[in-house]
């Protein structure tokens, strides 16, 4: 069916000529065969039949007296003329038994059977005749009844071949065969003789339809007929004028069509381009206003906390404390706006990062609990309890958003209760999706209102006359900050009063298997824990789940026992790492012996775990004040308790004990070494000479044995020749960069085997959104951007190895710390790779009192405390070559040799600076497509004069970088002339300072 379908029209005539033709012939074939036999049947059935009535004539005597003797007579005596086929003849008694047989042609034809007296009853009416015999040689039986005076006194039966009959009848059929065939052919070929005649002219209408489909209308088709085919080509031909007459109006009206569209794109392409310079201006004014309002905000609003804390007057604290809170709402505003102005220039990304979530709520609570009791407003947070700990996603982005929804609840909301609900939506082995509600009973939104009140600048009441002021942004950047998660925002009416603001966002979970495959076992190496629960079967649990961590850990089932237990650990020179504590205690409590645990100065380094049915058995203030680190709601989850246990204590809980803590601080995820974090060696793989002193000082200064290579191939031969516990990879070095001796320091481990994966981290300039991935997919394992500070860089270290002096990391803590407040103070911004975008906090985190000069740590050396900003030290200006801060933090790098350490720094830029400036003058001006060669040397400089506080400087190159890797090359030589010129202050501004360091 398929291939007649598919067929053309003559082949589809010649087939149905050939089956209407072929099958009737056929059909008349099938029945002249079967008459042909069936009468061919009956002739010799008729034959017999009278041969059969001579025999019975015959023997009538023979049968009447049963005498076998005259019938074998009668049968030797019959005579069959010309009839040779006559295979036996056989006579039957009245009673059908077999009286006498003969057979003429002498074969062993079988004797028939006897007759029944029915059968023989039957045949004296009208006789029968049976076929039978073999298959290849059948014959013909033919019965006749005996006759005497009307009774039947026997029966004769004549048995013939048909061999004379068939060949007739073969004959026959062959000669009928021959004139079917013969008409079938005959009919076949006046069926070609006709079918050229209907093909030819469709063929013809078929090419010509082909051509003007094709937009080439031809000829009319010509012919001479008169039937219904002539009728359809004249139609045709009448299409084809049609077609000709619309086709030369459309072309008319394209062309004068072509002329308007062209005119309406030159206009519309003429409002786009303002339209989008508009937005841009737009946007670069509303960044560059919040820069430079920023700055001065931040000068008065810390003036007016020093203001603050100097004797004053009632009215004059009055009225500087409404300075302060103006400033504050100010700055808020500008935060705001520098957020929208992000979003709507596109570069407002998000990170994906593990963080505690238990934390993140801990925070809202501190922050705006303090202002809903201002207003006398009750706070409540209603968390569910199925809730993960440890998640990842955007912990920011997420905090700015339930900021923006809680500071407007309580902004809205004179009396009454604010909650914050949040529960899981969804949940798989993978993610977990998280719905949070704020629900206030303030004044409402209303119908029309809830359809604009998350647009820009829209508020839900715009007269002059309204009693809450607002830009309008904060509803509109929480949007767009959930939507930019994946997530969605609405609002609903409340039942009795106020609203429901909501929004929804997926996060993915720490993936934690329940046999802890996926954790890395050699963090819990060596720590110790105690258990502390009065209920055996509660102590069994926790001590098989530490035990699939291999983490040591001894049980208690009191407080006495617990406190005898530490103390004694302690006097071995064992303490206990961490203390799961359950809260029902027989006559005390989970909180009460944290407590003690913390007042006791021997033990007190431990860290506590609090276990309770309940999510609100201790409050956060009454944890805090008790020491305790982490509260888990039982059974705890396998993931939340490895989180806890593994994450690092945060300074804002107050969890410090009095006394120096031991120097062992298991890292998150310790990946190599099963000892302390005595000896650890570091590869630093960089090829700038300043990053090479300035990071060699931060490892150093975290009691890490640092090696150094200056490109790619030195560092591979440093891994394949010696033992590294971590390597610092630069991205962009020569001979071989850090992607490519990534790849091969992972080839030969996979070569040779290697139990233990090698940590390479990625230290690059590049911090655009991408880079990140790449450096994973090359085969990095983490990603650190430059410019870092110590304590980043101890951050990050702390995750892949134990670091040998934890105090290290606190002091370069407090050191940053102490840094950034003196960066707020004068409004420096301290971002990777954008010296221009400040980081804009959704609430102060330090308090109103100006912060002292930190001081070394006990034992620590003379010149380990952290280099304090004076008070009275100006911000650099903006056309400084230098910024004293980046200064500053280099001599906090070496505590004693900070001097020394700087002369290095800054005599490495001086001497290498040049030869940077000269190979960019080469890429620049010199023949060829020196572009790569350009952004790498950029690239290089950047930040090397980031270091230095060359922040023009490093400006500049991140300019010149872009350019290069645009390839657009028109703009780069006046670019390095700028550049040449701010290094000549550079270097004029640093000979400075090295001779006063002199």
């Amino acid at each position: 069916m398929l291939s007649f379908e598919r067929s053309g029209l003559s082949r589809k005539l010649t087939i149905i000529s050939a089956l209407s033709t072929g099958s009737a012939l056929l059909l008349a074939f099938a029945a002249f065969a079967a008459t042909h036999v069936l009468s061919q049947v009956e002739q010799e059935q008729r034959l017999l039949f009278t041969l059969a009535g001579t025999l019975a004539a015959n023997s009538e005597v023979a049968l009447l007296y049963v005498d076998p003797a005259q019938a074998a007579q009668v049968l030797a005596r019959a005579q069959f003329e010309g009839r040779d086929d006559i295979r036996q003849v056989a006579l039957f008694d009245r009673d059908g038994k077999l009286l006498a047989r003969s057979s003429p042609q002498q074969d062993d034809a079988p004797p028939p059977a006897d007759l029944t007296p029915r059968a023989l009853a039957e045949l004296g009416k009208a006789g029968a005749a049976r076929l039978g015999g073999p298959l290849w040689a059948p014959g013909l039986r033919q019965y006749r009844g005996v006759h005497f005076q009307q009774d039947q006194v026997g029966a004769v039966m004549i048995e013939a071949g048909l061999p004379h009959m068939w060949l007739a009848v073969l004959q026959n059929l062959l000669a009928g065969a021959a004139a079917a065939l013969l008409s079938f052919f005959t009919a076949l070929f006046l069926a070609r003789r006709f079918r050229d005649n209907i093909a030819e002219p469709i063929a013809g209408l078929i090419a010509a339809a082909r051509q003007t489909a094709d937009g080439q209308p031809g000829a009319p088709v010509l012919h001479e007929r008169s039937d219904e085919l002539g009728a359809l080509i004249d139609s045709f031909n009448d299409m084809l004028v049609q077609i000709a007459n619309r086709d030369a109006k459309l072309a008319q009206y394209r062309d004068q069509l072509e002329r308007q569209v062209g005119v309406r794109t030159e206009q519309l392409e003429k409002a786009k381009n303002a339209a989008e310079s508009a937005s841009q201006a737009k946007s670069n004014f509303l960044a560059t206003m919040s820069h430079e309002i920023r700055t001065p905000m931040n000068g008065v609003l810390g003036m007016t906390e020093l203001l603050l804390a100097s004797p004053l007057s009632e009215q004059q604290r009055h009225y500087t404390s409404m300075v302060k809170r103006s400033g504050e709402h100010l700055l808020v505003i500008i935060n705001d706006i520098l957020d929208f102005s992000k979003i709507e220039a596109g570069k407002l990304t998000v990170e994906y990062i593990h963080f505690n979530f238990r934390e993140l709520l801990d925070d809202i609570d501190n922050v705006f609990s303090p202002q809903a009791q201002a207003k006398r407003i009750q706070l409540e947070l209603a968390i569910a309890n199925d809730i993960p700990v440890a998640i990842c996603g955007d912990p920011n982005r997420l905090r700015q958003v339930l900021f923006n929804l809680l500071g407007n609840a309580i902004k809205f909301t004179e009396t009454g209760k604010i909650t914050l609900r949040v529960r899981v939506a969804s949940e798989d082995a993978q993610t977990v999706g998280l719905r949070f509600e704020v629900h206030d009973t303030g004044i409402g939104v209303s119908r029309e209102a809830r359809s604009r009140i998350f647009d820009s600048f829209s508020q839900a009441d715009g007269s002059t006359t309204r009693k809450h002021g607002g830009t309008g942004l904060g509803l509109a950047i929480s949007k767009q900050l959930v939507e930019l998660m994946g997530g969605t925002i609405g609002i609903d009416h409340a039942l009795t009063q106020g609203s429901i603001f909501w929004f929804a966002v997926q996060f993915d979970k720490r993936r934690v298997d329940d046999d802890g495959a996926s954790f890395n076992q050699n963090f819990a190496l060596g720590m110790r824990a105690l258990i502390v629960d009065e209920y055996h079967d509660g102590r069994l649990l926790l001590e098989r789940q530490l035990a699939r961590w291999q983490l040591h850990s001894d049980s208690a089932d009191g407080a006495e026992a617990a406190l005898r237990l530490l103390h004694e650990a302690a006097a071995r020179g064992q303490p206990y790492d961490v203390a799961v504590l359950d809260m029902d205690l027989r006559g005390s409590s989970g909180l009460m012996l944290a407590a003690e645990i913390k007042a006791d100065p021997a033990i007190a380094a431990v860290r506590v775990l609090l276990l309770s049915d309940e999510r609100h058995a201790a409050d956060p203030v009454q944890r805090r004040e008790a020491g305790v680190a982490f509260q888990l709601i039982k059974p705890p989850r396998a993931c939340d308790l490895y989180d806890c246990i593994v994450t690092p204590v945060r300074a804002s809980e107050g969890l410090r004990p009095a006394t120096p803590q031991p120097a062992r601080m298991p890292p998150p995820r310790g990946r190599r070494g099963k000892g302390g974090g005595a000896g650890r060696k570091v590869l630093l793989a960089e090829d700038n000479a300043v990053n090479v002193e300035v990071a060699s000082a931060m490892l150093e200064g975290l009691g890490l044995d640092v090696c150094r290579a200056a490109n790619g191939a030195e560092a591979l031969d440093a891994v394949r020749g010696g033992h590294f516990d971590l390597v610092l990879m630069d991205c962009q070095m020569p001979v071989m960069d850090g992607m490519a001796a990534t790849a091969e320091i992972r080839r030969h481990e996979q070569q040779h085997g290697s139990p233990q994966r090698l940590p390479v981290v990625a230290i690059t300039a590049n911090a655009m959104p991408g880079d990140r991935e790449n450096c994973l997919a090359a085969g990095m394992d983490d990603y650190l951007s430059k410019p870092f500070t110590q304590q980043g860089l101890g951050e990050m270290l702390a995750h892949w190895i134990t670091l040998p002096l934890a105090s290290a990391l606190r002091e370069s803590d407090a050191c940053a710390d102490n840094y950034a407040d003196s960066h707020a103070e004068h409004g420096v911004a301290m971002l990777v790779d954008d010296m221009a975008a400040p980081a804009a906090p959704a609430a102060p985190k330090r308090a109103a009192a100006p912060v002292p000069p930190l001081q070394a740590a006990p034992g620590a050396p003379a010149g380990a405390a952290c280099p304090a900003i004076p008070a009275g030290q100006a911000a650099p200006a903006a056309g400084s070559a230098i910024n004293p801060q980046a200064l500053a933090s280099i001599r906090a790098l070496s505590p004693g040799k900070g001097g020394t350490l700087l002369k290095r720094v800054l005599q490495a830029f001086l001497n290498d600076t040049p030869k940077h400036l000269a190979a960019l003058r080469q890429a620049v001006t010199g023949p060829g497509n020196g572009a790569d060669a350009m952004r790498r040397t950029a690239h290089s400089l950047k930040s090397s004069a980031a270091n230095v506080g060359a922040d023009t400087l490093a400006r500049r190159c991140k300019e010149l970088e872009q350019l290069a890797s645009a390839g657009l090359a028109d703009g780069a030589l006046p670019l390095l002339s700028g550049m040449e010129r701010e290094f000549d202050a550079v270097r004029q501004a640093l000979v400075a300072i090295l001779e006063k360091e002199a």
